[in-house]
């Protein structure tokens, strides 16, 4: 089954120019990448996210990379585009606690190389603590790096929203102190400004969530971090 679910997703791509990397078995070969966050890392089923340009980016580029994670869907459907490596752990709604009571399960499965984290939206937001939200990205960090010590992460600054701005400035300050805090030579973890350069206005199409021009924006601040630690293809 996974063999003729690949070959499907090879025609697809191949259409496109975007040729996967696959193992003898069919299985998906290269650096094993999970898109990690909320609704702005799902989107929904009018809006690709900021997944396909990165994965259009790096495919362009040459790398051998692999997206990873439990589902496939945008929310209330799937992505208007298929030429792109839909895998991904993208979560509409959930704050910091909900996913991490799933992230053991989901690292176990997915077994990634890199985490991209856009997290925290939803919790500052809805009146959470900077504090409490902070704790609950460590304990989430802590949990994947059990299951993989040699982790690489790389951690959002927020984009703005229409309805927060400068708390998500406030926020993100802490995001800046806290990727310092818990960065080691084994595990590293990289900062990646989302909220500069991201207009609200120009970037979203309802003060939340990216539009094409603002999943532009993000997939080249993620692949311009990701250019620093991925292997180059051959």
């Amino acid at each position: 089954m996974k063999r003729v679910f690949w070959s499907a997703i090879t025609s697809v791509m191949l259409m496109t120019g975007c040729t996967p990397v696959a193992s003898v078995d069919g299985t998906p070969t290269g650096t094993r990448i999970m898109p990690l966050g909320d609704s702005i890392t799902q989107a929904d089923r009018n809006h690709n996210s900021y997944r396909r340009p990165l994965w259009l980016k790096l495919r362009a580029a040459g790398y051998e990379v692999n997206f990873v994670g439990s589902t496939k869907s945008n929310y209330l459907g799937n992505a208007p585009s298929s030429d792109f490596d839909q895998d991904h752990e993208g979560h509409w709604g959930w704050r910091v606690d909900e996913v991490l009571a799933q992230i053991d399960r989901w690292t176990q499965e997915a077994k990634p190389d890199i985490v991209l984290i856009h997290l925290g939206t939803n919790d500052i937001l809805g009146g959470q603590s900077f504090e409490s939200t902070i704790a609950e990205l460590q304990k989430l960090i802590q949990t994947m790096r059990q299951r993989n010590p040699r982790l690489k992460i790389l951690i959002a600054q927020l984009i703005p929203s229409s309805s927060g701005e400068a708390l998500t400035q406030q926020f993100n300050q802490q995001i800046a102190t806290f990727s310092r805090s818990i960065n080691t030579q084994e595990s590293p973890v990289i900062l990646v400004d989302q909220f500069n350069g991201f207009d609200v206005k120009q970037d979203t199409y309802d003060g939340l969530h990216p539009n094409e021009s603002g999943e532009q924006k993000m997939a080249t601040r993620w692949f311009q971090a990701l250019e620093k630690i991925l292997p180059k293809k051959p």
